[in-house]
């Protein structure tokens, strides 16, 4: 039998919290993952440019597009669930705190201590406009919208979730739409951006297609997604449990898929060189 330690006999009651506080959490983290796993589902056979799948054994969730070599989940999320799956407490709280991710409150600091913040920053000032209306999807925590603001651009933000769009109006007092891109109603724009969200996108192509009808002619547009192009096994190394999330992405992809996606448009692809991480890599697009 494993003998005690010293410290468990010097402090039970604070060893006992301990266990406590261990059981407690990991019920919560069972009920929240119960919650995100009898979330409705599609079917899907095919990847986002019509390729067959063919199966995938590191992950039973997803396939490998026979034509682009796009990860794709073959049980996503019905789209309909998708502002309930992105909510304020549901998503950017619990699931965010349960996944060792700080929550909505913290997660600007992390941006700013990671490096993140100032590399999309950057960006916008090698690639971007000078001036002019920003939008950016999937913008919480509003710290890069924020930033740009102070620089004097007019920034408008989408979330899906109401309850996100409240707390971004409320907290950081920003112009935030609720709604899922492309299907909402926006300006045109000088500056397009979306960091960490094609890969939730349902319809890739549609999404693409609509980052070009909003914007400008002449506008930009800096999106940041996991994209497999490392001689890594499996994909992304420690971070393959994270990437590969049947629950939140759809499509994980690799170089020649966002090619191929952006050949479908009107818009040109200006650089595949940049990342913020592993698992952070940036395309950056011109609209002609």
């Amino acid at each position: 039998m494993k003998k005690p330690k010293l410290k468990h006999l010097k402090h039970p009651l604070r060893s006992a919290e301990s266990l406590l506080n261990i059981f407690l959490t990991s019920i919560n983290e069972y009920r929240l993952n119960a919650q995100f796993k009898n979330i409705p589902r599609v079917i899907r056979s095919k990847c986002w440019c019509g390729g067959k799948l063919i199966d995938y054994d590191m992950h039973n969730s997803y396939g490998v597009c026979e034509d682009c070599q796009t990860y794709v989940n073959k049980c996503p999320p019905d789209a309909s669930k998708l502002s309930e799956i992105y909510g304020l407490d549901k998503y950017w709280n619990d699931r965010q705190r349960f996944g060792g991710h700080p929550t909505i409150e913290k997660r600007g600091d992390l941006y700013r201590v990671d490096g993140r913040l100032d590399k999309w920053v950057e960006m916008v000032s090698q690639y971007g406009p000078q001036s002019g209306v920003v939008i950016e999807v999937g913008c919480a925590p509003g710290v890069m919208l924020k930033a740009l603001e102070v620089k004097g651009y007019e920034c408008i933000g989408v979330e899906a979730n109401i309850e996100v769009v409240n707390w971004l109006r409320q907290n950081l007092q920003l112009n935030v739409h609720q709604g899922i891109f492309p299907e909402i109603s926006l300006p045109k724009a000088n500056l397009f951006l979306s960091f960490d969200v094609l890969e939730h996108s349902m319809d890739p192509i549609g999404f693409i297609n609509g980052v070009s009808q909003h914007l400008a002619a002449g506008g930009v547009a800096i999106i940041q997604t996991a994209i497999d192009r490392y001689d890594q096994a499996p994909p992304f190394g420690e971070q393959f449990e994270k990437i590969f999330d049947d629950v939140e992405h759809t499509y994980i992809y690799t170089d020649d898929a966002i090619r191929q996606l952006i050949v479908k448009t009107d818009l040109q692809l200006i650089s595949l060189d940049h990342r913020t991480s592993l698992a952070g890599e940036i395309i950056v697009i011109k609209k002609p």
